[in-house]
C-alpha cells in the first residue's frame, strides 16, 4: 500500500535525511556567483570540473572567520547538506572554510593587481604629496592594539599634533568594508585630517587579506586626503601599498613620515639665525667702512677736486667770452663798412655785453659756492667743529649711551682736530669666603 504524505512532511523528511546522512562534510571547490545579501548572509556556488552545488554561509559564520570569500577563490569548507523546502532544492551550509592553498590566493592577488594597474590606480604621477606640517593626523586602525599606541607615542616625540582615530576591524570578513567606510568617512568630515595613516601590525598572509580587497584599494585611490599605508612588517606587501601616496615599513615609521622632527627644526632655525646675523653684521661692516672712507680726508679731497673743476670752468668761460667778444667786434667792423654805425652806439653795446657776461659768470660762481657750502655742512667734521664729540668703540662701532661707554674698558672720543683714547675704571666685586 502506498504511503500518503503532505508536501510539508515530505520536504521535512528529505531535509532530515540529507542532514543526517551528509551532516559532516569536507568539500574543496571553487567559489562562484558570490552575493552578499543585505542581511549579511553569503549566497554562492561551489563547483569543480564536472558539477556545481548551491551554498550558503550565514552572517554569524562570516563574522567568526578571518578569511573573506571571493569569486574564483578555491576553498576547503566544512558543513552539511540541507534543503530549502520553499524552493524544493538542496544546498550546502558552510560552517567554516579556509583557502585551499596560498598559491591560489597569490594567483588571485596577482590577477587583481594587474587589473588595477591597467586601470591606472598605481600610477606614480597621481600620488599626492604628504604635508610637512600636519595639524590633524587621521589614523584608521584597531583601537585596542599596540599600533595606535606606537603612533601616538612617536607623534608626541617628534611633532605633537592632533590625532583623529577611526576604529575598525583589521582582520576578518567585515574588516575590508569597515576600512573602506572609514576612508570615505574621513574624507567626508567638515574638518578633514591633513594626512591619513591606514595601519595594522604584523600577521599571517591571510590576516592581511582585508588590505588586498578591491573595495579597499579603490577607497584609497579616490581619497582626497593623502594616505600613508603601514600594514604589517617591513617585508609584508599588500595592494594598498601600491595605491597609497606613501608606503611606510611599519606603523611607527608612518608616524615619522607624517611629522617633521621638531629638534631638527630647532637646529635648522638656530643655523639660519646665525647665518642671518652674520649676513647683517657683514653688511653693517661694509657700510661702516664706506662711512669711514668718507671721513675728513675724503671730503676735503672731494671738495678740492670740485674747487679745481670750478676754477677750470671759470677760465674756460672767460676764454669763451673773449672769443665771443672778438667775433662780435669783427662782425661789427664788417657791418661798419657796409652801413656806418655811430661810434657811441658801438661802445654802449660793448659795455652791455661785458656786463651781461660778467653777470652770468658771477651767478654761476655763486650757485657753485652754495653747493660747496651745502656739501661741507653735511660733513660730520663740520658738526664736530661746533663742539660735538663722536664716541666709538675700538672696533669703530658708535657708542650711543653712557651705559654702553661704562661697560667698555676703553673707547675713543673723536674731535674735529683729532681723537683721544679713554680708559674706564673697571668695577671689582669682592666675595668674602670666610664670613
Amino acid at each position: 500500500m502506498e504511503q500518503e504524505f503532505t508536501v510539508s512532511r515530505l520536504s521535512a523528511l528529505i531535509k532530515r535525511s540529507l542532514e543526517t546522512n551528509f551532516g559532516n562534510i569536507k568539500l574543496t571547490a571553487e567559489v562562484s556567483a558570490l552575493k552578499i545579501h543585505s542581511s549579511g548572509h553569503a549566497y554562492f556556488s561551489l563547483k569543480d570540473e564536472n558539477a556545481i552545488i548551491d551554498a550558503i554561509c550565514w552572517k554569524s559564520t562570516l563574522q567568526r572567520i578571518k578569511h573573506q570569500l571571493e569569486n574564483g577563490l578555491k576553498i576547503t569548507c566544512f558543513g552539511k547538506v540541507s534543503s530549502y523546502p520553499m524552493q524544493s532544492k538542496y544546498q550546502f551550509i558552510v560552517e567554516r572554510f579556509e583557502p585551499a592553498g596560498i598559491g591560489n590566493l597569490l594567483k588571485l592577488l596577482e590577477e587583481r593587481k594587474q587589473k588595477l594597474a591597467k586601470e591606472g590606480l598605481f600610477d606614480a604621477h597621481l600620488k599626492k604629496n604628504i604635508p610637512k606640517f600636519p595639524k590633524i593626523i587621521g589614523v584608521i586602525t584597531s583601537p585596542t592594539g599596540a599600533v595606535i599606541r606606537d603612533i601616538i607615542h612617536r607623534v608626541k616625540q617628534r611633532f605633537p599634533t592632533k590625532i583623529l582615530l577611526w576604529p575598525v576591524l583589521v582582520q576578518g570578513n567585515e574588516a575590508a568594508n569597515q576600512i573602506e567606510k572609514a576612508i570615505d568617512g574621513m574624507n567626508s568630515l567638515t574638518k578633514k585630517p591633513d594626512v591619513l595613516i591606514v595601519a595594522r601590525g604584523g600577521g599571517s598572509f591571510e590576516d592581511l587579506m582585508p588590505f588586498n580587497e578591491e573595495n579597499v584599494v579603490r577607497a584609497v585611490f579616490r581619497s582626497k586626503i593623502p594616505i600613508i599605508s603601514a600594514v604589517g612588517h617591513e617585508t609584508d606587501t599588500t595592494l594598498i601599498d601600491y595605491v597609497s601616496d606613501l608606503r611606510a615599513p611599519t606603523p611607527t615609521a608612518a608616524a615619522e613620515l607624517s611629522t617633521p622632527d621638531r629638534f631638527k627644526l630647532l637646529q635648522d632655525l638656530e643655523k639660519y639665525s646665525f647665518q642671518l646675523k652674520s649676513l647683517i653684521f657683514g653688511i653693517l661692516e661694509k657700510k661702516r667702512l664706506r662711512f669711514k672712507a668718507t671721513g675728513p680726508l675724503s671730503i676735503s679731497w672731494f671738495l678740492s677736486q670740485r674747487k679745481q673743476r670750478v676754477d677750470l670752468c671759470a677760465e674756460k668761460l672767460e676764454k669763451n667770452i673773449r672769443n665771443f667778444m672778438g667775433q662780435k667786434k669783427i662782425q661789427l667792423a664788417e657791418l661798419q663798412l657796409t652801413r656806418p654805425v655811430p661810434k657811441h652806439n658801438l661802445n654802449e653795446l660793448e659795455e652791455k655785453l661785458k656786463f651781461a657776461f660778467a653777470n652770468i659768470a658771477q651767478n654761476s660762481r655763486h650757485r657753485l659756492n652754495l653747493a660747496v657750502n651745502n656739501l661741507e655742512s653735511c660733513s660730520y667734521l663740520n658738526i664736530l667743529r661746533k663742539g660735538f664729540i663722536w664716541a666709538e668703540t675700538p672696533n669703530h662701532k658708535p657708542i650711543n649711551s653712557a651705559k654702553d661707554a661704562k661697560a667698555l674698558p676703553k673707547f675713543k672720543l673723536n674731535f674735529s682736530d683729532g681723537s683721544v683714547d679713554v680708559y674706564t675704571r673697571q668695577q671689582v666685586t669682592l666675595w668674602d669666603t670666610e664670613s
